[in-house]
């Protein structure tokens, strides 16, 4: 009985998987990952929001442009897998029910999302990066709050 292999979405896809047949090896699915590549946009972004907290230094944006810019700019939010979820779970030593009260979803979701039927989305995800400690600095939330702070 013959097998269906998906077709390719590029070139670069068929030209792997060709490889791989004449090498005698099966061919398997790269798991997502789970940061968010970097793109032409973001880096277009990232100097477009330098350049605009430059000319604000110089009075030469007023802040209501400089917040427009600010939103903007804001990160994408990670896409956090079944691991992801687990690990962020386990360090912080709370069991499924408890960590969904926290989150404030059901915990169904939690274990659907450690199973990887589902991925965390919206406000949790973002409460998923604050707790997460490998990402908790790059987060969008966590660097506003500590701007907020005033200075001891």
């Amino acid at each position: 009985m013959a097998t269906k292999v998906k077709a390719p979405a590029t070139a670069r896809e068929a030209t792997k998987r060709a490889a791989t047949r004449a090498q005698g090896k099966v061919a398997t699915a790269k798991r997502a990952p789970t940061q968010p590549r970097v793109t032409t946009e973001d880096e277009f972004l990232a100097t477009a929001h330098a350049l605009g907290a430059a000319l604000n230094r110089v009075g030469a944006l007023d802040a209501a442009t400089v917040r427009d810019l600010d939103a903007l700019c804001l990160p994408l939010r990670p896409q956090y897998g079944g691991a992801d979820v687990r690990r962020i779970r386990a360090a912080a030593r709370m069991s499924q029910p408890v960590f969904a009260r926290l989150l404030g979803v059901d915990k169904s979701a939690v274990a659907q999302w450690e199973r990887g039927a589902k991925r965390p989305s919206g406000p949790a995800a973002r409460l998923l990066e604050v707790l997460d400690s490998d990402r908790a600095e790059e987060s969008p939330v966590v660097r506003l709050r500590r701007a907020m702070t005033p200075p001891t």
